[in-house]
């Protein structure tokens, strides 16, 4: 039996996604919390969100360098761990450029809900780098 994403949730996710392929800077500083903590196989590191919307170019260069198009979500499974945070897992495939099997990508997130039933990110973890 599939999975059911909560509405916000998935709204959330809507966002992220749609905001990443422009990218939209705007949609996507609401994405994310103040600052946040980045993780990947280098390690973890808190990352302050306008740094991170600045680098935003870099990242859409790095895919056009490893011959990627914008990556597309595949998956989503989400776990309550409590009434304020989500642990959220993804998929994602990204087709390439000169054609051949696409890449798939893994990113988990710690998202925060306030009051209002927004999530923020307050934990992005990417589980492997882009191919070179």
């Amino acid at each position: 039996m599939p999975e059911i994403i909560p509405d916000g949730l998935r709204r959330f996710f809507d966002t992220f996604t749609q905001a990443g392929d422009g990218p939209d800077t705007d949609a996507l500083a609401g994405c994310f919390a103040e600052a946040f903590l980045a993780g990947d196989a280098a390690g973890a590191r808190p990352v302050p969100r306008s740094a991170f919307l600045a680098a935003l170019p870099k990242r859409a260069g790095m895919f056009a360098e490893a011959g990627l198009r914008p990556a597309v979500l595949e998956s989503l499974t989400c776990e309550d761990l409590d009434d304020h945070y989500t642990l959220a897992r993804t998929t994602w495939t990204a087709e390439r450029t000169a054609g051949g099997p696409p890449v798939h990508l893994s990113s988990s997130y710690l998202l925060h809900r306030d009051a209002e039933g927004a999530y923020r990110i307050v934990v992005y973890l990417n589980h492997q780098g882009l191919p070179l």
